[in-house]
């Protein structure tokens, strides 16, 4: 893979060129994505709504979706968006959320172990990829259980949410 990147035009130029052909890349794989959910119809929504009525399912269900897609910004970007179309309440995202974010620990160590070859290279990638996995793995066991238990999660962003709708905040952002 390096010897394909090196075999490109170097400069700071194409380096700005390269960055704009992967955004757009980046943009409309989420669009597809997307589409490949409207795609599977009214049933595949009943049951993500089954699904994600147990938060230990939800968690599981945001894992999934990162590993697979091997971006937490999609899964939240798309849980955001069925949380904004009404098929799933924000309670029910915060579990796929959080889920989503071990996901990402997934995907960094699969990244990790793409240094293999060279053993000092893999001992500071798998380093720097555990900071993350610990970090994400103690942040999930404290706030899973605190939205399980308590729903603060879900309240606070809903309180928050009433807050910026009733000053005037959004409306005036939306005009």
């Amino acid at each position: 893979m390096n010897r394909i990147f090196q075999a490109l035009p170097q400069g700071r130029w194409w380096n700005v060129l390269y960055l704009i052909i992967a955004l757009v890349l980046f943009f409309v794989s989420l669009d597809l994505l997307g589409e490949g959910f409207e795609l599977l119809g009214e049933g595949a929504a009943e049951t993500l709504i089954e699904t994600t009525a147990n938060p230990i399912t939800g968690f599981f269900v945001g894992i999934l979706a990162t590993t697979l897609v091997q971006s937490s910004s999609t899964t939240t970007s798309l849980t955001v968006a069925i949380v904004a179309t009404g098929t799933i309440t924000p309670a029910a995202a915060i579990p796929i959320m959080i889920g989503a974010n071990i996901g990402t620990s997934v995907t960094n160590t699969i990244v990790a172990l793409g240094h293999h070859d060279n053993r000092e290279e893999f001992q500071r990638a798998f380093t720097g990829s555990m900071v993350l996995d610990y970090f994400n793995i103690i942040a999930a066991l404290i706030f899973l259980p605190l939205e399980i238990f308590t729903q603060f999660l879900s309240w606070s962003a809903t309180q928050v949410t009433n807050i910026l709708v009733g000053a005037g905040a959004i409306d005036l952002w939306l005009s």
